[in-house]
């Protein structure tokens, strides 16, 4: 029994230290290696159209694609033929000046004024539309179209949100620099600057390309 108990102890002490040995052997790396790699960089998608061409002829179709585009008479499918939306206490009216697109609605001040549509977001099952702003910001507006309906609409249906609320698309809730960007461009970089309370943000490219999911690829081009 005496033996029995020590042969117990010295399997015991054996694993204790077997297990110690096996923790400094396994320590993690002093120097470890870094996330991001500093040698890689973000490319553009022209360059992987080059070699993979079928590849980038389905996303050219695609909804990541079509996240966000410049206005244009091919980009835009609101009805900004002199169209008006009545909704919530708000007169929204949808138009065309000299090629570009604006539309007549609510400000932060509760006036209305014309704003010009500088991009569009998103697409399908509905396209929302951008406004710049000073200080680098761009706000998206609350009037939306439905590309099913083929008729323009309010976010949040049945609220009255006064100006200067969080949620009025003149606010924080519809800020694209920080609430949006991240996910509809490449490589976004917010860049906000709490001192003059601007933005200049930036990106390698305007939608969601290639190198949103596999990441930069100027390693891989080299390669």
């Amino acid at each position: 029994m005496h033996n029995r108990r020590n042969s117990a102890v010295l399997l015991f002490m054996i694993f204790i230290g077997s297990g110690t040995i096996l923790v400094q052997q396994c320590k993690p790396n002093e120097s470890p290696i870094p996330l991001h790699n500093t040698e890689n960089a973000f490319v553009g998608d022209q360059q992987c159209k080059t070699c993979h061409a079928p590849e980038y002829k389905a996303w050219s179709g695609s909804g990541h694609f079509k996240a966000m585009m410049a206005a244009g008479d091919s980009t835009v499918e609101g009805d900004f033929n002199g169209k008006t939306l009545v909704a919530d206490g708000v007169t929204s009216r949808f138009f065309k000046r000299e090629g570009k697109f604006f539309m007549n609605t609510q400000g932060e001040d509760g006036l209305n004024h014309d704003y010009e549509v500088k991009y569009t977001f998103g697409y399908y099952p509905l396209q929302q539309y951008l406004v710049e702003f000073p200080g680098g910001r761009m706000q998206v507006s609350r009037a939306s179209w439905d590309l099913k309906k083929r008729k323009w609409f309010h976010q949040y249906a049945g609220q009255k949100i006064p100006p200067h609320d969080w949620l009025h698309w003149t606010g924080n809730a519809q800020n694209w620099n920080t609430m949006c960007a991240r996910c509809h461009s490449t490589n976004l970089q917010k860049n906000y600057n709490s001192e003059t309370d601007s933005y200049q943000t930036s990106y390698s490219v305007l939608n969601v390309s290639c190198e949103s999911c596999h990441g930069a690829g100027k390693l891989h081009i080299d390669y």
